[in-house]
């Protein structure tokens, strides 16, 4: 029925089929709607049915649903189980997407299995990198994939499904390509590989061993950036094997001399410039001179010392510096750790002054006045009572009670018998001390202790870090002994050099068979030429 308006026209009681469709308020006049007219359309009416309309050919008006996507069906079935409460065969069986996304589901699961990464990948990683692994599945090296996973069942699978496990998770390997990125994952390699060591096999607690905080970064030097860089690179380059570090060391080894040469032209600049000598160009050449001990040729090393004595003077002397600034602290220590361990493989008229004392300088007179051959009984006397001191130390008293007794006792004899074999040889090089049956009887004696004492620390792993200098004073005093200690100490000093990253031992070895085949022995004859070892 319809309604008239005050015209006399009929009106209707809904909307036309063309205003239904675009969602328009009709005017309901009849017998067409004048919105249609006005847009220049047919109004196709108000009746029940929608008329037909003509289709031009190839014109589509409607498409069908498309069929659900294999992961959208996945997802729509696990909400329809959790909705639900019932399994989605149940509330749905026989449906192919369903049956689909269950095989689905198991095959995820299954490959989940299988490249787990529960299966020791994070241990390994902090051993090798990701080219080291491949290299050993390369050429099905068993021995080394035993090594590398510490597994004897399926070793070289194991590492398969590791390398797998980072293809997949698409992990970067350690291949530095631009200094910000070097410097980024040279941080990261002393934070998983240098950092876990040191943990792993401190006798004691240490404040200042902490992990590189990567967002301070910034706040550090150039020069800070470019060392790190360097120690991260020789530390991965010189922990491998000889055969291994060759090949890779030509890859990396001009890396290492690019950001070498870039610590030493930002220190230099720094010094050069009006800047004021402040406690970045100390770190930054304390970590350069470290840097120096870990390369092939480390004569570099005291230019870096000298330098660092005289930035010393200029902020007020070392202790000075030690006693104002607590952050300093390390890096003190560890200058002073490293001269003093020098000066006992260079000349005694080449020594490095840590400090310009009224007793160094009296000190270095009696060295010239032992050099020139004036009166040396009193430096006599004072060699036989260092030495006395030296057999007085007690270890036992010494080590510290605890679950570490036992590797501090063994440190105690240790550097106990070093000292005493390093006393003698020095003393006897310099006429301090007589050449005679008894002396070299005494010596003889600490040498042997000091061989015990390293063939039970090479088996102590917190100990391991300790024994280069005790394995130096042993390979001088080896030129006293056969072939099979003077092997034994060869080997010991390669594998203490793999264990700290650092190329003292071939320099060390080169050195020592010079020694050895000249026939002369005594430090001062095997130390002609200043050394330096970094410990």
């Amino acid at each position: 029925m319809n309604h008239r308006d005050s015209n006399g026209l009929g009106k209707a009681k809904r909307q036309c089929w063309a205003c239904l469709k675009q969602r328009l308020v009709c005017d309901f006049t009849m017998p067409h709607c004048k919105k249609c007219v006005m847009n220049g359309r047919e109004c196709p009416g108000y009746g029940d049915q929608k008329p037909l309309q003509w289709v031009p050919t190839g014109k589509v008006t409607s498409r069908r649903r498309r069929k659900e996507a294999p992961h959208t069906a996945l997802l729509n079935a696990k909400i329809q189980e959790q909705a639900t409460g019932c399994s989605v065969s149940e509330s749905s069986s026989g449906d192919d997407v369903d049956e689909w996304a269950k095989r689905l589901a198991e095959e995820f699961e299954n490959v989940a299995k299988k490249y787990r990464a529960d299966n020791g990948l994070e241990e390994t990683f902090t051993r090798t990198c990701r080219r080291s692994i491949e290299m050993v599945l390369t050429k099905k090296l068993q021995r080394e994939a035993t090594k590398l996973s510490r597994q004897d069942d399926d070793a070289l699978g194991q590492l398969e499904r590791m390398l797998r496990f980072m293809n997949l998770n698409e992990l970067p390997a350690y291949e530095l390509r631009s200094e910000t990125c070097e410097v980024v994952q040279a941080v990261g390699y002393f934070n998983m590989r240098i950092y876990p060591q040191l943990i792993e096999f401190e006798l004691a607690p240490n404040p200042h061993l902490i992990r590189f905080p990567v967002a301070a970064l910034h706040l550090l030097p150039p020069a800070v950036h470019h060392n790190v860089v360097v120690m991260a690179l020789s530390h991965f380059v010189y922990s491998l094997p000889p055969e291994k570090a060759k090949a890779i060391a030509a890859y990396q080894v001009p890396r290492i001399l690019h950001h070498r040469g870039a610590s030493i032209r930002e220190i230099s600049a720094r010094l050069n410039g009006k800047m004021k000598v402040n406690d970045g160009i100390i770190v930054s050449i304390m970590m350069l001179m470290c840097c120096e001990f870990q390369q092939t040729d480390s004569s570099g090393w005291r230019q870096h010392a000298v330098g660092l004595q005289k930035v010393f003077e200029l902020r007020g002397g070392m202790m000075d510096i030690y006693r104002n600034s607590l952050h300093l602290h390390p890096m003190i220590v560890l200058f002073v750790y490293i001269v003093t361990f020098a000066n006992c493989c260079m000349p005694a008229h080449d020594q490095i002054m840590i400090n310009t004392s009224l007793d160094e300088h009296l000190a270095n007179i009696d060295t010239i006045v032992l050099k020139e051959g004036g009166d040396i009984s009193p430096l006599c006397i004072t060699a036989r009572e260092i030495l006395h001191n030296v057999d007085a130390f007690s270890p036992q008293d010494w080590a510290q009670p605890g679950a570490s007794h036992a590797e501090w006792l063994t440190i105690g004899h240790l550097y106990k018998s070093s000292l005493a074999v390093y006393c003698i040889m020095a003393f006897q090089s310099l006429g301090l001390l007589p050449k005679t049956k008894t002396m070299d009887g005494e010596r003889g004696i600490h040498a042997d202790c000091l061989l015990v004492q390293l063939e039970a620390a090479v088996e102590m792993d917190k100990v391991k870090r300790f024994i280069a200098w005790p394995l130096i004073i042993a390979s001088v005093e080896a030129a006293y002994r056969g072939e099979g200690a003077r092997a034994w100490i060869e080997r010991e000093l390669q594998k203490t050099g793999m264990f700290m990253g650092v190329n003292y031992p071939s320099r060390m070895r080169r050195m020592l068979r010079t020694y050895w085949n000249s026939g002369v022995y005594g430090w001062e004859e095997c130390f002609s030429q200043p050394q330096a070892f970094l410990f």
